[in-house]
């Protein structure tokens, strides 16, 4: 059985466009599937929404709710409450191409493969601003990606990708190797509680390279990623980036770097000659990304409770809110 998981937080406009495109692409092929949507809201009113859209949706959608915060306790939710023995992690502002449930059946054709994935390319919701276009840069094996708004086209299948290009978004796993590697890494943790964010599927991924997990890049299995004009703004990719000094922090705690001692450049994100707009926001996203690394650096540094959290070996059952009230206690 394949089971589709779809974390959803925050969002209760985009649920029913993902729920339709997976129904229509149930109807194509003759393979068992389950579609769990798990709520994630701490909002009473967004997750009475998310019930009554699972409720209303064609075909048969299950319900489930996680109160711990963050999306990798809503996948964990998921994948413990699902039956398959392929698992397909979908963001909820996502919409399924055609042929999608076919490309990604095929990628797991080989018992070898334990990863799959596909491209995710653009809907905007709005014009593009012209600096937009300096930030979508080559990816290693052709095409193109924009890890800003986890946009990514290679154009061509790749037996053997690297599993750091199996972006969440689109992110097919099976069950037993989701369960060997100790599942995902914190993620879009709440702002407020910033300090336990981590790395997310890219701590995942690492860990399966690591381990020699194959992982295969199918471009049947394509998704439409909804990009809204509140995500083509400069304030935006600023947030998105100090996120991600945030996260190279966790990763390099993680490979056995101590906190204060190391200093990350900004991560390569597009393509020059940087100027007038495009340059502004560089710099705008150059100065967050060293914020966020920097942020991180210091509560690790301070906090041996975060550094144990840091350091983990699974976070499986992990909860941010309990960790956070044991923090405070130590006080």
């Amino acid at each position: 059985m394949l089971s589709i998981l779809i974390p959803t937080a925050g969002r209760g406009d985009v649920l029913p466009a993902v729920l339709s495109s997976v129904h229509r692409e149930c109807q194509s092929i003759g393979h068992p599937i389950e579609v769990i949507v798990i709520d994630n809201n701490s909002n009473e009113d967004l997750g009475s929404c998310v019930r009554q859209q699972c409720a209303s949706a064609e075909g048969a959608v299950r319900y489930a709710r996680e109160p711990s915060p963050g999306l990798t306790a809503a996948r964990h939710r998921g994948a413990d409450e699902a039956a398959g023995d392929l698992f397909v992690y979908l963001d909820d502002d996502v919409e399924l191409g055609r042929g999608w449930f076919a490309g990604i059946l095929n990628g797991f054709k080989d018992a070898a493969v334990g990863i799959v994935g596909g491209p995710s390319i653009p809907r905007f919701g709005s014009s593009v601003p012209s600096w937009f276009w300096n930030f979508v840069a080559p990816a290693p094996q052709g095409g193109w990606h924009c890890g800003w708004v986890s946009l990514l086209d290679i154009g061509q299948p790749v037996s053997d990708i690297d599993p750091n290009y199996i972006w969440g978004l689109n992110f097919g796993i099976r069950r037993s190797v989701l369960k060997a590697l100790g599942g995902f890494h914190p993620d879009l943790v709440p702002p407020h509680l910033q300090r336990w964010q981590g790395d997310g599927e890219t701590g995942l991924t690492i860990k399966a390279k690591t381990a020699g997990i194959r992982a295969r890049y199918v471009p049947e299995a394509l998704v439409y990623h909804h990009v809204g004009p509140e995500r083509l703004t400069p304030e935006y990719f600023a947030r998105r980036a100090r996120y991600q000094g945030v996260c190279d922090s966790f990763t390099s705690i993680r490979a056995g770097n101590a906190p204060g001692e190391t200093a990350a450049p900004p991560p390569a994100q597009g393509v020059g000659p940087w100027q007038a707009a495009a340059a502004d926001v560089r710099r705008l996203t150059d100065q967050a990304y060293r914020e966020g690394f920097d942020f991180h650096q210091r509560e690790a540094a301070g906090d041996p409770r975060l550094m144990q959290w840091i350091r983990r070996d699974t976070f499986w059952g992990a909860d941010i809110l309990a960790e956070t009230e044991a923090a405070n206690e130590t006080v």
